[in-house]
């Protein structure tokens, strides 16, 4: 079965997939608030901004079939998907190097006092 576009019409799994995104998406959102000022804030928006852009990838497939060509619905849902991964790896490597410098903090700390 080859997998394409017009495959995505009607499907269940892929509605539940789209709203999904959607909460996580406000969810990760509202969590980003919650962390107002703190070093997590904006990994968290770029995280949400991410979810948003995967999801709207599934949205264009979904959605805007007939309404835009064949074309332009592929080019949408590939680049939101791209950018989506793309914000969330930046996120991993914000929150990887935060935290592995909070590692090598706690190292020279215990060093300077020993």
């Amino acid at each position: 079965m080859v997998v394409g576009l017009m495959t995505f019409q009607r499907s269940l799994l892929l509605v539940v997939a789209i709203l999904l995104g959607l909460v996580a998406t406000v969810v990760t959102f509202m969590n980003s608030r919650k962390l107002k000022g703190d070093i997590f804030e904006k990994p968290f928006v770029y995280l949400s901004l991410g979810i948003f852009l995967a999801t709207f990838s599934l949205i264009a497939v979904t959605f805007f079939q007939g309404v835009l060509s064949e074309i332009q619905v592929s080019l949408i849902h590939d680049i939101s998907f791209i950018l989506g991964l793309g914000l969330m790896l930046v996120v991993s490597m914000q929150i990887t190097k935060f935290l592995t410098g909070l590692g090598n903090f706690e190292k020279n700390l215990s060093n300077k006092k020993g």
